[in-house]
């Protein structure tokens, strides 16, 4: 017989549905839905498949642990991506082998799945070290909460690993994410700069403790680059002299090349001037230590602060590129090629601007023909 249980979520107040089975002779099997008519469909079609007996949980999937197919997704299938996804997902991979610790595949239901992803939507996380102000006063790392995308990103992680484990592993019979509720993204955020605020940032960029500061600001307004792909830059794919910078592992798994002109190539011609012989990246660690300097955050904020810039994250500079390429009559077409897009879809949120700046055409051209 088949039961279901109403679950309220403590942390974040969600609803949802969990469906148990037991049948006579076989182990119970269950599932969380978002409402009660899937959950009951699903009982109802467990029940159907183990009375015709075509429904049969794998026995592997009883003797393998979390732990091991998490080995083997990392061995055999993160191995063939690049550098930043074995990054990320290994991140991903660490959270849910915490959760699941010492449990098997079959032991890795749906309630078990949706309690772990609330509890990383209600966690925080920090950027950066402490610093000390001008007065000594330690000033702690900025506090972080997981948005609903990255949350969306460790499910998918997981997703994938379980597809794996039914389709070419043969562990389990079934993918338990594929029935956990994703979370509500919010529409991307369209804050940029105003012409007062990018001089003043500029300024207070250029008067920061970190000299590279100005530099990488200035590069990411001018080409709309990501920060990992400009903070991962390296001195031999920099070409100076054509102004050209070459960026090997992108968001979409594919090479790009960035233009580089005005400040921005100035800049970066001082700066190799004054680099170390010991790096090979442009944004080398000020300590001197291998690899670039990825946690570079308390001078930026610093640099916001003494700007008087509120609300603005290292990633809006993308917003500002596309503002300013709007304004100077840019199509849409051609700020998502700016901005490294595959498609159209990610700078719709730009299209008000573009038909501003086309309205504004529009309005000259009437004015001048008395139209």
């Amino acid at each position: 017989m088949a039961s279901i249980q109403r679950i309220v979520s403590p942390l974040t107040g969600d609803i949802s549905f969990r469906a148990q089975v037991r049948v006579k002779g076989r182990s119970s099997e269950s599932a969380t839905f978002p409402n009660r008519k899937e959950a009951k469909d699903w009982a109802a079609s467990i029940e159907s498949r183990i009375r015709e007996g075509k429904h049969f949980p794998h026995a592997r999937a009883r003797r393998t642990g979390f732990a091991e197919a998490a080995q083997r997704y990392k061995d055999s299938v993160l191995a063939g991506m690049d550098a930043s996804a074995i990054k990320h997902r290994t991140v991903h991979l660490e959270f849910w082998a915490e959760q699941f610790k010492g449990l098997t595949l079959a032991e890795i239901t749906n309630d078990r799945i949706a309690e772990a992803r609330d509890a990383l939507a209600a966690s925080t996380y920090t950027r950066g070290k402490a610093r000390a102000d001008k007065t000594g006063a330690v000033i702690p790392p900025k506090v972080y909460k997981r948005g609903p995308a990255t949350v969306n990103r460790y499910l998918a992680t997981l997703s994938h690993l379980f597809r794996y484990a039914v389709k070419e592993w043969k562990l389990v019979d079934r993918n338990p994410v594929a029935d956990i509720s994703k979370k509500k993204e919010p529409r991307g955020r369209t804050r940029f700069l105003s012409d007062d605020e990018r001089a003043a940032l500029l300024d207070a960029s250029a008067k920061s403790g970190w000299p590279a500061l100005r530099a990488l600001v200035l590069l990411a307004l001018t080409t709309g680059a990501r920060r990992g792909e400009l903070i991962n830059l390296r001195w031999a794919d920099v070409d100076l002299k054509v102004g050209r910078a070459l960026v090997r592992e992108s968001k979409n798994d594919e090479q790009r090349t960035l233009p580089l002109a005005g400040k921005a190539l100035e800049s970066l011609r001082e700066l190799k001037l004054q680099r170390s012989a010991r790096s090979e990246f442009v944004f080398a660690q000020p300590s001197g230590l291998p690899g670039p300097y990825e946690h570079f955050d308390m001078h930026w904020q610093a640099a916001l602060a003494a700007a008087g810039i509120e609300d603005f994250h290292f990633h809006d500079l993308r917003h500002s590129t596309a503002s300013m390429l709007a304004a100077q009559g840019a199509s849409l077409l051609e700020i998502a090629d700016v901005l490294g897009h595959k498609t159209l879809a990610m700078v719709k949120r730009y299209s008000h601007l573009v038909v501003e700046h086309k309205a504004t055409v529009i309005e000259k051209l009437v004015a001048a023909k008395g139209l």
